[in-house]
């Protein structure tokens, strides 16, 4: 078997190492060749494509001179091989073992078969959402063992993983380039074929991750452009073979695989709603403030979500190996919650089988990489009846040790771990002595523990109670200095949270005004809370909310001079090591687990918490001084090259490990 595999890449650095990993790891028993099309990537994605090109002989990297889009940089990378077979890529999938294999099985079993794709996450169409509790890796694997009679029709395939025949491409041509950037260009492909008498399949047993919506920030303006052309052109035999296709239904036998009770569930609709109608009252939109209304009342008749059903995970969850379950309360944009999904993510790619079992889910989540679908129940009794069997169980907030605990009383668990990333005891005030104690009541209910920081360690110490350092580790192919336009102004960043008492934000506002009072030109932007416009800021500044996109934090975070948190403590301070890693120098204050990897005068500028007056002097020092300024950001950008997740996940799995070394289960390593 012979294929030619293109992979258009423009940035995203984030998603095309673990891509591009998997693709060289997983593609067996093919004889195959990867077009990597380097189509005006940034220098640090640029720099990677140059080394791996370097060591994999059979990758061939080809670079444009400026950002010609996907279509164009697939009809380039379509004629630079002649396999028989060639397949496109996008770069934000990650593809299971042996993969490529079964594509081309399928391909063969029919001469009439043009087009291929796998099943997937997120894809128009064709798109098996991951059973509750698995991960894509499970999906692929149970799908393996329940094969079909046969591979199903579809109208059009989807770009993201796209097999294709050349010789049909040769007769009907390759993309049509009128599509510009994408969006269309595979569907008006398909019909070109499917009208030509090919068909367009799926091999619905394989499955790979797609996270989807990576490749424009403004997808809905591209699409509807786009789908005017397509329209234009095959609108009326198109909607014909799509009713058919729906009447017929293909696709329903193997989602029948993974179907589960629904329950009513408005809370992610409600808070979505609620959203909505914030942001068009900030906007003062008079026309989206009587739309959304009409718009929740739609979406409320869809308010259902999967009943977690512990008897299918079992079955769909790959055996022989060790299964970790980390529970949230609520699974929301949050640096702690974030710190939970990274390291499961980690934990995945590692062969472990972790999940994440929750009460809530925002729907914002969605914007965020996830490799295993969320656990979802109705209430912490469902919870705790009905979790996955597990043999280790993760509390990560105190509200959730006493869940952790009660899961292994009842054998679902063989044991349990603290993942603590706060001294939550300190989030009430001091007179609230009796949820103090509630808070250090939970760290003897589980002898395993971890910290992120030395204080964390330390504090816990003075309670008597013993833990295990592992320090937090960041996406490095993430966070790295963008190349974006500064302003002509200087320009501060800074997280303002008044909702949460420690996080020093009158400190914070007291200090940015007397900048501002010093030197009126600076530009100040604020970010973290969704109503910060109901407070009484004293200064101009720019409102980012709540920013859910990490990519959109680290362009906030490179275009800017200074970030500044003003936090009373912090528990590790992800903020401020995502911002040394964009680039940015920082003034933090000196108390908490920032002190882990932060070096007054090095790193960052520190000053004592809840004086403003200390605060402003340092911005304004670093402000005056560019070469200061420069310092800190080379030492800052040294600093992070300890901090990286992959690390992290590899510590924690050798912690996970020797908790069970007394246990006879198959260990992954």
């Amino acid at each position: 078997m012979h294929c030619d595999i293109v992979l258009p890449i423009h940035n995203s650095l984030t998603y095309v190492k673990p891509c591009l990993n998997a693709l060289l790891t997983h593609t067996e028993n093919v004889n195959y060749h990867v077009y990597l099309i380097n189509d005006a990537s940034d220098v640090v994605t640029s720099r990677y494509l140059v080394t791996q090109a370097a060591i994999f002989p059979q990758l061939s990297l080809y670079i444009n001179p400026h950002n010609l889009g996907f279509v164009k940089s697939c009809n380039f990378g379509i004629i630079q091989g002649s396999a028989p077979y060639v397949l496109l890529l996008n770069s934000d999938v990650v593809v299971t073992p042996n993969w490529l294999a079964r594509l081309i099985a399928c391909a063969d079993s029919n001469q009439r078969i043009a087009s291929v794709n796998p099943l997937t996450n997120h894809a128009a169409q064709i798109d098996l959402p991951m059973l509750p509790g698995t991960n894509f890796y499970d999906m692929d694997t149970y799908l393996q063992q329940h094969p079909s009679c046969d591979y199903p029709d579809v109208v059009t395939g989807v770009g993201f993983c796209m097999l294709l025949q050349r010789a049909a491409l040769e007769q009907v041509g390759l993309f049509d380039e009128i599509y510009g950037q994408g969006y269309c260009e595979e569907s008006d492909l398909c019909m070109r074929l499917t009208t030509q008498g090919y068909r367009t399949v799926v091999a619905d047993d394989v499955y790979v991750y797609h996270q989807g919506g990576a490749s424009f920030s403004d997808n809905l303006a591209h699409y509807q452009h786009n789908r005017k052309i397509f329209d234009s052109r095959w609108k009326k035999v198109y909607w014909q073979q799509f009713q058919a296709y729906q009447k017929r239904n293909p696709l329903k036998p193997v989602k029948n695989l993974f179907a589960l009770k629904q329950r009513f569930d408005p809370m992610p609709t409600l808070w979505t709603n609620y959203r909505e109608l914030l942001q068009a009252w900030q906007q003062k939109s008079v026309f989206d403030l009587m739309l959304a209304p009409l718009r929740g009342l739609r979406r409320l008749l869809h308010a259902w979500t999967p009943v977690p059903d512990p008897i299918k995970i079992q079955a769909v969850t790959r055996p022989k190996r060790l299964r970790v379950t980390y529970l949230l309360n609520k699974f929301v944009i949050a640096g702690g919650v974030l710190s939970v999904v990274q390291l499961v993510n980690e934990l995945i790619l590692l062969g472990i089988e972790a999940r994440i079992a929750a009460l809530f889910v925002d729907p914002e989540i969605k914007n965020w990489r996830l490799y295993t679908e969320p656990l979802v129940f109705k209430n912490s009794e469902a919870l705790i009846k009905n979790c996955p069997e597990t043999d280790i169980v993760v509390a990560t907030h105190w509200g959730t040790a006493t869940w952790a605990n009660k899961i292994v009383q009842q054998g679902l668990a063989s044991t349990s771990c603290y993942y603590l990333q706060d001294y939550e005891s300190w989030f009430f005030p001091e007179k609230n002595i009796s949820e103090r104690q509630a808070v250090e009541a939970t760290y003897q209910l589980i002898q395993n523990r971890i910290v992120t920081s030395d204080w964390l360690k330390g504090l816990l110490s003075k309670n008597g109670y013993q833990s295990d350092k592992i320090c937090i580790g960041m996406d490095l192919d993430l966070f790295y200095p963008r190349e974006v336009e500064r302003t002509s102004h200087l320009t501060i960043l800074a997280m303002a949270r008044p909702g949460t008492p420690w996080r020093g934000y009158d400190t914070l506002i007291s200090a940015l005004h007397q900048v501002k009072l010093a030197m009126p030109t600076v530009e100040i932007i604020l970010f973290g809370d969704s109503q910060l416009f109901k407070q009484a800021i004293p200064f101009d500044y720019t409102d980012k909310g709540i920013v859910s996109q990490q990519n959109q934090l680290a362009n906030l975070y490179s275009q800017v001079d200074i970030f500044v948190d003003a936090s009373d403590y912090q528990g590790f301070g992800r903020p401020a090591l995502e911002a040394m890693a964009c680039g940015t120098a920082c003034v933090l204050t000196n108390e908490g687990g920032v002190m882990e990897y932060a070096r007054d005068g090095e790193s960052c500028l520190l000053v004592p918490p809840k004086q403003p007056k200390a605060c402003a002097e340092a911005i304004l020092n670093i402000l005056g001084n560019p070469s200061l300024q420069q310092q800190l950001l080379v030492q800052g950008l040294e600093t992070v090259k300890q901090y990286d997740m992959q690390t992290e996940a590899k510590n924690t799995l050798d912690y996970f490990n020797n908790m069970m070394a007394i246990s006879d289960i198959s260990l992954a390593t």
